[in-house]
């Protein structure tokens, strides 16, 4: 699976929404996007590198798709579980996930390809 300019350009664009979205709000939970991002970007990269490193690429798009599903079932119980109990309004609203998440994979991607070492970089 191979991600195109176009793919990144449209999830930017998504990100810059939420950033919209926030504004419009007030707030904005920087310290959320923040550590988000951090998050992402220690985890997923790593991850990431690893599973180009061990999976070819046909596994890897299996293994995308699988997680794709997994996310697309948890979030909706997740959520309405969040409502039934009542879970605290310090939880971050959905626009700060996805900008930080996008933070978070860009600074991975980044990472990857200017401090990391070609030998240890993960074949495409």
């Amino acid at each position: 699976m191979c991600y195109s300019f176009y793919d990144t350009l449209f999830v930017g664009i998504f990100a810059l929404l939420s950033v919209l979205q926030l504004m419009e709000r007030g707030a904005i939970p920087w310290i959320s996007i923040a550590g988000i991002g951090v998050i992402i970007a220690l985890l997923a990269g790593p991850f990431v590198w690893l599973l180009r490193d061990q999976y070819s690429e046909q596994h890897r798009e299996r293994l995308t798709l699988v997680a794709f599903g997994v996310v697309m079932i948890a979030a909706p119980i997740t959520l309405g579980l969040a409502l039934a109990f009542g879970v605290p309004a310090y939880i971050p609203p959905f626009q700060a996930l996805i900008v930080g998440g996008f933070i978070g994979f860009l600074v991975a991607f980044i990472t990857e390809h200017t401090v990391v070492p070609e030998r240890l970089r993960a074949a495409q």
